[in-house]
């Protein structure tokens, strides 16, 4: 009996495991050779939360855009709640961006990214 119990109560761990490191997972953004914008389509779940990273270089100007089927989506950058996006950056590297849906059901998504 407490095998069975124990043993349920691994798999829930595991299952809450698998779902919190999926909902902090980041989408690499790559542009195709000789782009410098890239659209990304999906589906945000309700009250959740995605990230995103991609390589840019010091001077470049990264801009997005993004709408969803709620309207209820955004970018979180710090206090910025907005469709749109703008990011001088001022160090090589990676620059990470994040959506959030902040209807009550799941909703599918468009963004665009662009490099300058």
């Amino acid at each position: 009996m407490i095998r069975k119990i124990s043993f349920k109560v691994l798999i829930v761990a595991m299952i809450a495991m698998m779902s919190a490191t999926d909902s902090f997972a980041q989408t690499r953004i790559r542009f195709q050779r000789g782009r410098s914008s890239a659209t990304i389509r999906g589906t945000l779940a309700a009250g959740a939360t995605r990230g995103f990273v991609l390589g840019a270089r010091a001077g470049q100007t990264l801009t997005a855009v993004m709408s969803c089927g709620n309207g209820r989506c955004d970018f979180t950058q710090g206090d910025l709640h907005d469709t749109q996006y703008s990011h001088y950056v001022e160090y090589n590297g990676d620059v990470y961006i994040s959506i959030d849906n902040h209807g009550n059901r799941s909703t599918n998504f468009t963004m665009t990214v662009s490099i300058q």
